[in-house]
């Protein structure tokens, strides 16, 4: 759909300065004007422009097998021609007005402000969509063929003053209009050129499409921190790189929250072509654990019914624990959802993993852990908490999605 679009928008492109250069020259030769004359060859530049903007919207949309990666860059080479083409019609301006030209004597004013007039106005309606589409179908080589076309505005700004200049007896006038329009043609053909070349070059996408990309990523809870992060462009599409930590369980689940993460990548972020993310293994520094505690201090059974819950700050890289700490549990005189209510009060003190003397019996605790990222830990035959971390140094436990402990059918019925 945006193929067609752009197609039919650069074929437009063709008719209408074919259009412009037989206005030009049928006023210039029934005018007596030179400058019409000069500006409906210069026209001809724009008409080759347009053309090769056509041709490489097609060639850039071709598939190939020696091109796996698309052809879509010969957009950007087809803006750079443009360029060139901005700076030959700069050029031809300067030396038509500036280096002597357009001394000749107009006989028939009318006929010549008609035609200025029209192609100004023409040209301004139609540079002005085409640009618009060209934003809106992030295409390089329409943006720069509407900039091109808008050179059109510049000269005929110039042709209308050499016009009235040569008609008054007047030429320095026209002399000064041009030295400042030709500056800012030329500063239109130069930034196109250094955009476009940018893109050959592998430069990176702008920073504010990367942020929000690196947004989008980490409103993942899985994804624990972004690595690295680069991107390019290429024609009018945007190909995307990551290295993202992905803090999950299996190799499967990395998988799928990989292709959850460059779908909405891609659903958010217009002209994104193709989104590559390389997850890497998440292992913390540092691990907050929870143990909940009876009132002799030992390993409670239930829950969500126990009296006091441990919380320890343990670095897993040296195998020491920090720190810990004591909480009354604060939901325990509550009637109903105490497991899933003290799942939320241990997320709220940093806990990433809370161990047990058993699988809870309820399933929702278990959906509460896996929802607030809180992994699982059961630890049978352990009584004594105390004990348990004094040999934390070489006792052999793992924290595991909650989410394992429902596939395998743990957990009953609320």
């Amino acid at each position: 759909m945006i193929y067609r679009e752009k197609k039919k928008i650069a074929l437009m492109s063709v008719f209408f300065n074919l259009i412009l250069f037989t206005i030009k020259l049928s006023a210039g030769l029934a005018s007596n004007s030179a400058a019409l004359i000069a500006d409906a060859i210069h026209s001809l530049s724009d008409l080759a422009a347009a053309v090769s903007v056509y041709a490489g919207i097609t060639i850039a949309n071709m598939k190939s097998k020696e091109f796996p990666y698309g052809l879509y860059k010969v957009e950007n080479i087809v803006a750079i021609v443009s360029s060139f083409a901005i700076f030959l019609a700069g050029y031809e301006i300067a030396k038509h007005s500036l280096l002597g030209g357009g001394r000749e004597r107009v006989t028939n004013l009318p006929v010549a402000l008609v035609a200025i007039f029209a192609t100004f106005i023409l040209t301004l309606v139609f540079s002005f969509y085409e640009r618009k589409k060209g934003e809106e179908l992030n295409s390089p080589s329409l943006i720069a063929d509407a900039e091109h076309i808008k050179t059109d505005m510049f000269s005929a700004a110039v042709v209308l003053v050499g016009v009235i200049a040569n008609y008054a007896g007047y030429p320095w006038i026209e002399k000064m209009a041009v030295a400042v329009v030709v500056v800012l043609i030329f500063r239109a053909g130069f930034e196109i050129l250094l955009e476009s070349l940018k893109v050959l070059l592998d430069a990176s996408i702008d920073r504010e499409t990367l942020e929000k990309v690196k947004n989008i990523m980490l409103e993942f809870p899985e994804v624990a921190g972004i690595k690295s992060i680069r991107g390019r462009n290429s024609g009018s599409y945007k190909f995307i790189e990551a290295e993202v930590y992905i803090d999950c369980d299996s190799l499967e689940e990395a998988h799928e929250i990989v292709d959850a993460i460059e779908q909405k990548v891609k659903k958010e972020i217009p002209f994104v072509e193709k989104v590559i993310i390389h997850p890497e293994p998440y292992e913390p520094r540092k691990q907050v654990i929870a143990m909940p505690l009876d009132s002799k201090d030992r390993f409670c059974e239930g829950f969500g019914k126990c009296d006091f819950v441990l919380i320890a700050v343990v670095d897993k890289k040296r195998k020491l624990l920090e720190s810990t700490k004591i909480y009354v549990n604060p939901v325990k005189n509550i009637e109903r959802g105490r497991g899933i209510e003290l799942v939320e009060f241990l997320k709220s003190k940093g806990v990433t993993c809370i161990i047990l003397p058993k699988v809870p019996s309820h399933r929702g605790v278990l959906y509460a852990m896996a929802e607030n990222r809180i992994k699982l830990a059961v630890v049978d035959g352990v009584i004594n908490p105390y004990e348990f971390l004094d040999r934390l140094s070489s006792e052999n436990f793992k924290c595991q999605s909650p989410l394992i402990f429902l596939r395998e059918g743990a957990g009953g019925s609320r």
